[in-house]
């Protein structure tokens, strides 16, 4: 019985050598996990993308302690190959993560539909790591596009490119919670 029960897991783990980039990505990312999302930024400064329900802004919380309440993330299927991201912030408001392609900020909307295109994310796998993301904000206006989280300021926006100086732009994904640099 072990034998068998070794030879199936050789052979289930050597499909994952074979799946697509994508289809790796999106299982971190599966529609109904919570997570959150830890900023891989070269400055030092809060990391944990964080919403904020009161005003419908997002930014960098150092923590993931219960005083930052908007850096839990549920996970639901945006179509086509997409993901939409609900912020479970404890407080009223908008929760929906936004990319406001038009003039690069991100914020948070009342709603996952139209008008709020910017609430659509393509998930692009860096480094051959399926924990290292980035996000692909698929709004409708031409303009930057990849969620940038900004360490040295706590801010959160767009950029045009995940190239340097945006070293923001790659993202950890965590389920929620780990708390691996504080406590819950």
């Amino acid at each position: 019985m072990r034998r068998r029960d070794f030879l199936y897991g050789l052979g289930a783990s050597s499909v994952i050598l074979w799946l697509p980039e994508s289809l790796m990505a999106d299982t971190l990312l599966r529609p109904g996990n919570d997570v959150s999302l830890r900023c891989l930024g070269n400055v030092n400064g809060p990391r944990y993308l964080d919403g904020h329900t009161a005003d419908g802004s997002v930014g960098l919380a150092p923590d993931l302690s219960k005083k930052f309440s908007g850096t839990k993330w549920h996970v639901y299927n945006g179509g086509a190959g997409t993901i939409a991201l609900l912020c479970k912030g404890s407080v009223q408001g908008n929760r929906w993560l936004d990319g406001r392609t038009g003039n690069g900020t991100v914020g948070l909307a009342p709603t996952s539909q139209k008008p709020y295109t910017g609430t659509r994310w393509q998930v692009v796998l860096f480094d051959n790591n399926p924990n290292i993301i980035g996000l692909k904000c698929l709004g409708n206006i031409e303009g930057p596009r990849w969620l940038d989280g900004r360490t040295g300021n706590g801010t959160v926006g767009l950029a045009k490119t995940t190239d340097p100086p945006f070293t923001g732009t790659r993202w950890e994904v965590r389920m929620y919670p780990v708390c691996i640099d504080s406590p819950c």
